[in-house]
């Protein structure tokens, strides 16, 4: 009955997994937003108002 209590140490690496996807994403969203070109950003924050 106890056996189904203790912890299984197999699954300590998804936390890490989760936060380096996530800080992966949001480096790569940061890098595009730095190089957008001025021209694309004026236009892109037109772009909902457009209509």
């Amino acid at each position: 009955m106890y056996k189904r209590i203790i912890y299984d140490s197999a699954l300590d690496w998804v936390p890490y997994l989760a936060f380096g996807v996530t800080a992966t994403v949001f480096l790569i969203f940061v890098v595009r937003a730095v190089k957008l070109r001025k021209s694309s950003a004026d236009k892109l924050s037109r772009l909902p108002l457009d209509d």
